[in-house]
């Protein structure tokens, strides 16, 4: 109804192996829970409610990412999933392998971006999948922690195989967009929640 272009989530794995939706890798912060999402099973994560953004107690439930792709939606409808890592920045063992099987399952590779922020997820969704996209992630903080500059990594990129990559708005500049279209990437950009910013990166296309 809204005409939404993408949906974006985030996928952690429970303690007995299962894709759950969830953006922070704690449950302190968005359910009823406390702790690392990676020690508590499905079964457990299934107990617990989740807050709206102003904390207050929902009557709704941690879905798997099973659960999300089977609701009806427009077969237009397009997928950012972003496999995350856990609170110590450790990759979950064979979670590409189980996002890219949830999204075969339903018929979704042709319509999803598979983002990460780990090069090593990525490369392992290229190799597993190559005919998926996989996006590239990029934030201020990020690329400080890596030595590194947006430039440079939109240069290394191709290399990759990575057709999207993800910027904070923070790193947006027009000379940043021209390069992404040089590379053939698509760009997004996050988190962009106020109309003055929506329109500032519309503008720049």
């Amino acid at each position: 109804a809204l005409g939404v272009d993408f949906l974006e989530l985030d996928v952690h794995l429970s303690r007995d192996g299962e894709l759950v939706v969830l953006h922070d890798p704690t449950l302190d912060r968005t359910t009823t829970g406390t702790g690392p999402v990676r020690d508590r099973t499905l079964a457990e994560l299934r107990t617990l409610r989740l807050k709206d953004k102003d904390g207050k107690l929902t009557e709704e439930t941690i879905p798997t990412l099973n659960e999300v792709l089977a609701l009806p939606a427009p077969s237009t409808l397009r997928f950012l999933v972003e496999i995350k890592v856990d609170g110590q920045r450790a990759r979950y063992p064979e979670i590409e392998e189980k996002v890219l099987a949830t999204l075969e399952r339903h018929g979704v590779p042709p319509r999803a971006i598979v983002m990460a922020f780990e090069p090593e997820t990525l490369r392992r969704i290229r190799q597993l999948k190559p005919e998926v996209t996989a996006g590239a992630l990029y934030s201020k903080r990020r690329l400080e922690r890596m030595g590194s500059t947006v430039e440079r990594e939109l240069a290394e990129l191709s290399k990759l195989g990575v057709g999207f990559v993800g910027l904070h708005q923070a790193l947006v500049s027009p000379e940043v967009i021209n390069q992404a279209r040089q590379a053939g990437l698509l760009l997004g950009v996050w988190t962009v929640n106020e109309a003055p910013a929506m329109e500032r990166i519309v503008s720049r296309g």
